[in-house]
């Protein structure tokens, strides 16, 4: 035999344990002896050795006896015990496998048998170590699996969660049915007050579901920090995973804006269950449908944007969910949406309870149990003060924060009015400034009012009485979107100039449009009434810059913002 084996043999028959020694050492394996069972069990060393050979009848510990102990000392590691016995008693045969014999030898020895057994135990053993070995590679695997697993879960983590998902207007549920949950909820504050908020689902579970998520979060979070809108930032993450994802993965969404300075939100909703608007006017919630593709489906060109606009009021809530919720199945082994989710369609959940009746419910019909998909739900709050005044974070000063002193020109055509939002680029030089960067949400603010009464009511002429009523505001964009598609002539001209003055620094915003213009003297600069739904920008203006200058009869106006670096 090829394999030299290591074998205790315990016989208290001195003749016996001379001849079986004789013969396994005549074979090339080391022996080691005992002459009764508690010497076996004192001299058994599981690291040592391969294979132990006990004489059924010994004094003080009978091989039965030895046989259990050297088990317990083994503690795992396969060791065969092989008995030796003189008789051919069926019962006393029996109780040798019964309590973990591998063979048996009977008396006298023959050393043929002996021989084909002991070939047939260094298989076993080889095959045992050979396993282990495997064992203990696939173990190592799995820790590394697992560590790997982690590290990636909270990179996943921290790229797509920020510290919006905390704002009180805000409430989620996630409940991944994998380690990674290929459901996404990201939230991000705009810069001119307000959120954009992304619920999404990806094609399959897991890692792979998970992966497309992190070129998603990159877009929604930098591009909605640096002030694109939610019509710019959508197409801008179809096409990004439309060049990445395979052709049978894509990505179920609905991307919420919530604009809080004309109390209004808009809704894309690609692929996922209807979205579920609850007004404190109505009785039932308000469904939005799915009028888009996920993202992900079609190419740049192919690809359009149908958004839904709708106002609100203080205390109206909206409501997600991903396709884990929709296609559950409750007790009964129906789809969620066919009976489950009937009463909070009907209106007889309560609106701010609504979420927590959801939850309360997938747990009741044991979805959360044994999940066969990932679920997301979204419930936010409405209110006019989201992402008013948030937390810029810490702001990196310059060295010696220099004084900036320059200005520039930026000016769109009707070509340009039609297909560019110059706002995230002024915005990107504006923030160059020593020390305004951390000002970014308020110039942004005075920024984009200025921008959208240039191009809303003096390059399109739009009429802001048109708002005074919930359902107006829909009017209202879809009568910008038209009269903006249709602009053939017109222009908007932005002028900056940064001016400083030692510790005090002024920023200067010209806006020039071609439209007619307004009477002046008409403005109310009253911010105080909240049920307002229109005109409530220039006072907001008002109250941000330290002077507006109106010229040109209106079709021009001035913006000072005065700023101090410590």
């Amino acid at each position: 035999m090829e394999q030299v084996l290591t074998i205790l043999v315990a016989d208290d028959n001195p003749s016996d344990r001379t001849l079986l020694k004789a013969i396994l050492t005549q074979f090339g394996h080391k022996v080691i002896t005992a002459n009764d069972g508690q010497e076996a069990v004192d001299k058994f060393d599981p690291q040592t050795i391969h294979l132990v050979c006990l004489d059924v009848k010994m004094p003080y510990k009978d091989g039965w006896e030895a046989a259990l102990e050297i088990q317990r000392i083994a503690e795992g590691v396969f060791v065969p015990i092989i008995f030796l016995s003189g008789v051919a008693d069926p019962v006393a045969l029996s109780n040798c496998l019964r309590v973990g014999g591998t063979d048996f030898i009977s008396k006298p020895y023959s050393p043929e048998l002996i021989t084909a057994k002991l070939n047939a135990i260094a298989r076993l053993l080889v095959m045992q170590k050979t396993l282990e070995e495997q064992r203990d590679a696939m173990t190592l695997y799995n820790e590394q699996l697992l560590h790997e697993q982690e590290v990636a879960k909270v990179v996943y983590e921290n790229i797509t969660h920020s510290n919006c998902l905390n704002d009180p207007s805000l409430s989620t549920f996630h409940h991944g049915s994998h380690t990674f949950n290929g459901d996404v909820i990201l939230a991000a504050y705009k810069p001119n007050g307000g959120m954009h908020l992304l619920l999404g689902d990806f094609t399959g579970h897991g890692l792979s579901a998970a992966i497309g998520a992190l070129p998603l979060a990159d877009i929604f979070f930098d591009w909605t920090k640096k002030g694109f809108l939610m019509r710019q930032i959508i197409p801008e993450i179809n096409a990004r995973l439309k060049s990445i994802l395979p052709t049978n993965m894509f990505c179920s969404a609905a991307f919420i804006d919530i604009k809080v300075n004309d109390k209004t939100i808009e809704i894309w909703n690609g692929g996922l269950p209807d979205l579920l608007f609850f007004s404190k006017n109505g009785d039932q919630p308000k469904r939005f449908n799915s009028k888009n593709l996920p993202l992900g489906v079609l190419s740049p060109d192919a690809f359009e944007c149908f958004v839904d606009p709708v106002s609100f009021l203080p205390g109206d809530i909206l409501m997600a969910f991903s396709d884990g919720v929709y296609e559950a199945l409750d007790l009964s082994g129906d789809m969620f949406c066919n009976s489950a989710l009937k009463p909070l369609y009907d209106g007889q959940v309560e609106s701010t309870q609504a979420l927590d009746w959801l939850v309360d419910l997938l747990g009741q019909e044991g979805v959360l149990d044994n999940p066969h998909d990932d679920i997301s739900c979204l419930n936010v709050c409405l209110d006019t003060s989201i992402g008013i005044g948030s937390p810029e974070g810490e702001i990196t000063k310059s060295v010696d924060q220099a004084p900036a002193d320059f200005s520039f020109e930026y000016a769109l055509n009707a070509d340009s009015l039609r297909n560019t939002d110059p706002l995230p680029y002024i915005l990107q030089i504006i923030t160059t400034v020593p020390g305004l960067s951390g000002f970014s949400s308020q110039v942004f603010m005075i920024l984009s009012e200025l921008y959208s009464n240039a191009l809303e009511h003096g390059v399109l002429q739009l009429k802001s009485d048109k708002k005074s009523s919930l359902d107006g505001f829909s009017n209202y964009y879809e009568e910008r979107e038209q009269a903006l598609a249709n602009l053939k002539e017109g222009y908007v001209k932005i002028c900056v100039k940064v001016a400083s003055d030692h510790n005090k620094r002024m920023l200067v915003l010209y806006v020039e449009d071609s439209g007619p213009g307004f009477k002046v003297d008409s403005i109310s600069y009253d911010i105080s009434n909240t049920e307002l739904l229109y005109n409530r920008g220039l006072a907001l203006l008002n109250q941000l810059c330290q002077k507006v200058e109106f010229s040109r009869g209106g079709s021009a106006v001035t913006a000072y913002y005065q700023w101090h670096i410590d």
